[in-house]
């Protein structure tokens, strides 16, 4: 409760001391996330208050996540720049700071709540704030243990509401589980409802400051523990489809992995009822976020906000709920790198008919860019130091000036064979598997669900090849030495190679000249 009083507090005090600054015309900038989010699940009418958003503004059909796991994700987000670009090529730590970052670059007062994923400082008890002025955070990392790995606004909390009590008990789920179960506790505990209350008070205060305001409400669920409400769990019922598999075998090395049936499995079929219960869960816990953007979008009316805001809801990555026989995140395929993007702007921005759905492949790195050009500060200079670029050009001109794919790519996650490069034009997608060398070629449009590589195919020969020319040409402009590509073919690399040197920290051998916690 300390915590939130001096939240709140803090806010009250910046806002009553400054003077109006005659921007009155710049929009309040609100960034919504839900962690974990596959793109398809918009296409449920269980969703209806984020549907409304894509029905009242547009939405982006081929929108990536260029590094699907946590981390990378957010460092693409903070930075505006590609894998390459911020240094961070898979699940490692986001950096200390870098040269140009969301938050401090935009002139609006910000503040975040829920996950960040930037890191908690065990020296000041308090997150890394990244240049958020004001911070509630739920990185759903720790239980609110004192002796627990974080101890976080959520956290802390909850031990003052419930002592003793583990958050994460229900049903005897870990923050990586593929399990579903019911929450075990009250709903207003739960973190979802928490990160909705917590966004609401923030935007009170900023109503009341009448200053142009920044806020990011990211909420940590549906990224497992999959434990919705049981009001929610019951109405849910499982997918219409089963999880994709592949026609032609391409997946089946997964199906029995060395993993399978463990809390916390990357890989392996699992047995009809669990899979129905996870498949469920997963839902129901997007369902739980969807009500609570219902309720931020009726604060921000109430306080005649709505139409002084530009509203952006993305993800940072997908779920692959047993697709091709993988769990989580951390793959190029569609279930964990594809993901939502909605965009709703202010009766005031003229940005062409509402409603509309955007074709062109768009990317996290695109965020940034967008939020600099919607508060007029977007210009060359920037444009030169970001690989990404404002959304805005999609819906007002400029379409033929957009790029024509985005690259993709993690390095080793949970085992060897999960290190891979791909492009994709929300079309077509190349993936490269760099631990073998193996290619496959998807066609999106009439494969979505990638049941068949066409890389094998000698009809698509000349596509193939037309494909990995590009991820020749793209790692060579970036110099990434013959490590990548040597002789203008693509180089197998079973190495890990985890942070770039683009990276804002000392490395060698693409790993951490120390370890972090030396460093900061």
């Amino acid at each position: 409760m300390r915590a939130l009083v001096a939240f709140l507090a803090l806010l009250g005090a910046v806002f009553a001391k400054r003077e109006h600054s005659g921007r009155e015309t710049t929009p309040n900038l609100m960034l919504l996330l839900a962690d974990q989010f596959r793109f398809d699940l918009l296409e449920e009418e269980s969703l209806p208050n984020l549907r409304r958003l894509g029905q009242e503004g547009a939405s982006f059909q081929a929108h990536y996540s260029s590094t699907p796991t946590c981390t990378p994700a957010r460092a693409a987000l903070l930075t505006g720049r590609s894998p390459w670009g911020h240094g961070m090529l898979g699940y490692g730590a986001v950096a200390p700071r870098y040269e140009l970052e969301m938050a401090r670059a935009l002139e609006q007062h910000s503040a975040v709540v829920g996950k960040n994923h930037f890191g908690w400082d065990r020296r000041t008890q308090s997150p890394k704030a990244h240049g958020y002025q004001h911070l509630q955070i739920y990185d759903g990392l720790g239980n609110g243990f004192v002796n627990g790995s974080e101890f976080d606004d959520y956290d802390q909390w909850f031990q003052q509401q419930l002592p003793g009590q583990d958050p994460l008990r229900s049903g005897g789920l870990d923050w990586n589980s593929w399990r579903g179960a019911p929450y075990d506790f009250e709903e207003k505990f739960h973190p979802t409802a928490w990160t909705g209350r917590r966004a609401r008070e923030a935007l009170q205060h900023f109503a009341a400051a009448g200053d142009p305001f920044f806020l990011k409400v990211s909420f940590h669920r549906p990224h497992s523990p999959y434990d919705p409400p049981r009001r929610l769990l019951d109405a849910t019922p499982p997918p219409k489809s089963a999880p994709a598999k592949a026609a032609d075998q391409w997946d089946d090395h997964f199906r029995n992995c060395s993993q399978q049936g463990e809390q916390d499995a990357w890989c392996g079929e699992v047995a009809p009822a669990a899979l129905n219960l996870t498949r469920r869960a997963y839902r129901a816990s997007a369902r739980f976020v969807d009500e609570e953007v219902g309720r931020i979008m009726q604060e921000l009316e109430g306080l005649g906000l709505k139409e002084k805001t530009f509203i952006l809801f993305t993800s940072d990555h997908g779920d692959q709920q047993m697709d091709h026989f993988l769990w989580r995140k951390g793959y190029p395929y569609e279930a964990a790198s594809h993901i939502p993007l909605l965009l709703r702007w202010p009766e005031s921005m003229d940005l062409g008919p509402r409603g509309v759905k955007v074709s062109e492949v768009t990317e996290l790195r695109d965020i940034f860019p967008t939020f600099l050009a919607v508060s007029g500060l977007w210009n060359e200079t920037l444009a030169q130091h970001m690989e990404g670029r404002p959304l805005t050009q999609l819906l007002r001109t400029g379409k033929s000036q957009w790029r024509k794919w985005v690259d993709l790519e993690h390095d080793v996650v949970y085992s060897p064979e999960i290190h891979w490069s791909a492009l994709t034009d929300g079309r077509m997608k190349f993936v490269f598997l760099a631990h073998t060398g193996e290619e496959q070629l998807f066609d999106l449009q009439n494969d979505p669900s990638e049941t068949h590589n066409l890389a094998k195919e000698p009809s698509h020969a000349s596509e193939l090849r037309t494909w990995r020319e590009r991820m020749v040409r793209q790692f060579e402009a970036e110099d990434r030495g013959e490590e990548w590509v040597s002789g203008g073919r693509l180089q197998v690399r079973q190495q890990s190679c985890l942070y770039g040197p683009n990276y804002p920290l000392p490395t060698k051998n693409c790993r951490l000249v120390a370890p972090l916690a030396e460093i900061v």
